[in-house]
């Protein structure tokens, strides 16, 4: 039985799927958002919620619209907030100087989705269709989110999507996680690996310098494992400059690229996607309302930011007619 309850103002809606370990998910229309992410691993028998959330959709307009909402039509930063595509340079919506972040501005994590509920699967699927010309990107593109919580206690994310004109697409989930369950203290000791050899570092204006870099000897260096505090020294520049970590990590073709364990050892995050590349970012620059600093971290895995400005970050076109498909699953072990 998936419930159906409000959530906040008078569109909102939250919805909520459980299975037969006991996890919890937690999802809303606003965004197509995942609000919660609840695992019975307490020793009393509780709950802890490994995400971070807030009560309402007022609640993210007000403190934090991105945690845990669909990113669309292009995660990231977009230099000069402008691309070439098919020959034709579109301009987009400038909300940060020189660039677009995340699509623009009143974009689809701030909108309200449509629903459509399948409790056979135990899946919620969110659709919305973004307009041609919305914050200057062409088409209207048909978008589909559907969220599906299994048996085997996985989180499965699938984003689809079609275009009436030829446009760029790099969706991703803003799920932000702290596997103690406590967002007031920092991450650093979660143990994380990460199927590696390169990662993109970054300008003084947070887009990717164009070029990738090996891990090796650098505190980007996750592939037997290590813990995010070896990045929160900021001694290595690149750490310096975003006060922890927001850096894209080119994935090995592996079947769960990305792994994280809480500092307790109760929780196990593993990661698969068909993606080529995960954006970890440390909360380095947090509404304190909601977490403190580094009191969570991202995995979003999305094609390489600005890859439509940049030759040999891979193509993000979406041709008109054409079906994507991005495949994303967390799947979470206790102890």
């Amino acid at each position: 039985m998936i419930e159906i309850s409000p959530f906040g103002s008078e569109r909102a809606r939250k919805y909520h799927l459980v299975n037969e370990a006991g996890m919890q998910v937690n999802l809303t229309n606003f965004g197509a958002r995942i609000v919660e992410i609840l695992l019975p691993v307490e020793e009393d028998g509780g709950l802890r919620n490994v995400s971070l959330s807030a009560s309402s959709d007022e609640e993210y307009k007000t403190k934090d619209p991105y945690p845990g909402a669909t990113i669309v039509p292009v995660a990231g930063r977009i230099s000069k907030a402008q691309a070439e595509i098919k020959g034709k340079v579109y301009h987009f919506t400038e909300n940060e100087p020189g660039r677009t972040l995340h699509g623009g501005v009143n974009t689809a994590n701030e909108q309200y989705w449509d629903v459509e509920v399948n409790e056979a699967a135990n899946s919620v699927c969110f659709t919305i269709t973004l307009s041609d010309g919305s914050n200057g990107f062409p088409g209207d593109v048909r978008v589909k989110a559907c969220y599906r919580l299994t048996e085997d206690n996985t989180l499965e994310i699938t984003y689809t999507a079609q275009s009436d004109k030829d446009t760029i697409f790099n969706p991703t989930n803003h799920v932000y996680f702290n596997l103690t369950g406590d967002v007031r203290q920092d991450v650093a000791d979660h143990q994380i690996r990460i199927a590696a050899e390169t990662y993109a570092p970054l300008g003084e204006d947070n887009l990717p310098l164009g070029r990738l870099e090996s891990v090796e000897g650098t505190p980007f260096d996750f592939r037997v494992g290590g813990t995010f505090a070896q990045g929160f020294t900021l001694e290595h520049p690149q750490n310096q400059l975003v006060k922890g970590y927001d850096h894209p990590w080119v994935l090995n073709q592996v079947a769960e690229p990305v792994e994280v364990v809480s500092p307790d050892q109760r929780i196990r995050l593993t990661v698969t996607t068909n993606q080529p590349a995960v954006v970890i970012y440390t909360y380095n620059f947090p509404s304190q309302d909601m977490a403190v600093f580094h009191g969570a971290f991202s995995l979003e895995c999305q094609g390489l930011p600005n890859a439509c400005n940049v030759e040999g970050f891979g193509s993000i076109l979406l041709e008109k007619d054409q079906l994507f498909e991005h495949v994303t699953s967390y799947k979470f072990t206790w102890f």
